[in-house]
């Protein structure tokens, strides 16, 4: 019957990808403007890419741009140039539709050869000889009505926290190694200017194994929230990127 062929296939295929990337390069969690960047530039590169984002849509909070309207701005274009988004100058900003944008960093990440599994949700980090290996991973539907459902892992070289503001990753860390972290993981005030350039400067290896991209930067750091500008996302993104494949 066709009902059974079509989810035989969808199951194959699906059950393929993911076990062909439980063990990759690198394993980026959450696929916002900094995680996807991130993505494009390790796939780009030749580098085993795996995505994780615990929504069902990727792209972060690229979609409603600020308080819903779907327009976000940026202070040079020379990435959304190479990805082949459209933007227009206005003063001293660049502006562009979020949904182009959105839609053509996971298209280019995609295209790039990065893999990307959402509805999946990190519950947990591999830890071995004080090094991050991997995370420990689940349905996100398993985890939003809390059941007793055990996860299962996907290992890696290196993993990215670039879940934006919460910095979930870290802040597993933190719990069970308050040490390494004595400040609060928040975000300061906003101040575009300082946020924008303090995010790149500050994207690095925070714990062996694990490295900080994007919005997380901020809450570890304690940086400016910068609210709808997005290019020290996508710098962050491709600087993480960087470190990492010069690692590999």
């Amino acid at each position: 019957m066709i009902e059974t062929n079509i989810s035989r296939v969808i199951i194959e295929q699906y059950v393929k990808r993911l076990t062909e990337h439980l063990n990759s390069d690198v394993v980026i969690v959450g696929a916002g403007p900094a995680g996807l960047a991130a993505g494009y530039y390790l796939a780009k590169a030749g580098t085993k890419t795996t995505i994780i984002e615990k929504k069902l849509s990727i792209g972060g909070g690229i979609w409603g741009g600020a308080a819903g309207y779907n327009v976000v701005t940026f202070e040079d274009k020379d990435i959304l140039d190479e990805i082949g988004v459209t933007t227009k100058k206005q003063g001293r900003l660049y502006v562009a539709d979020a949904i182009e944008f959105a839609t053509a960093l996971a298209y280019q990440a995609k295209k790039a050869g990065a893999e990307v599994f959402n509805l999946m949700e990190v519950e947990d980090i591999v830890l071995k000889k004080e090094t991050v290996k991997g995370v420990v991973v689940n349905s996100s539907s398993v985890r939003a009505i809390n059941l007793h459902v055990d996860p299962f892992c996907i290992c890696a070289k290196f993993v990215v926290d670039a879940t934006g503001h919460p910095a979930e990753l870290v802040s597993m860390l933190k719990r069970r190694k308050p040490d390494l972290f004595p400040k609060e993981l928040q975000e300061y005030f906003m101040n575009v200017e300082i946020s924008e350039a303090g995010v790149v400067e500050k994207t690095s290896e925070i714990f062996p194994g694990l490295f900080v991209a994007g919005m997380a930067v901020c809450d570890v750091y304690n940086l400016p929230r910068m609210g709808p500008i997005f290019g020290g996302m996508l710098k962050s993104g491709k600087k993480v990127a960087e470190l990492i494949n010069e690692k590999l």
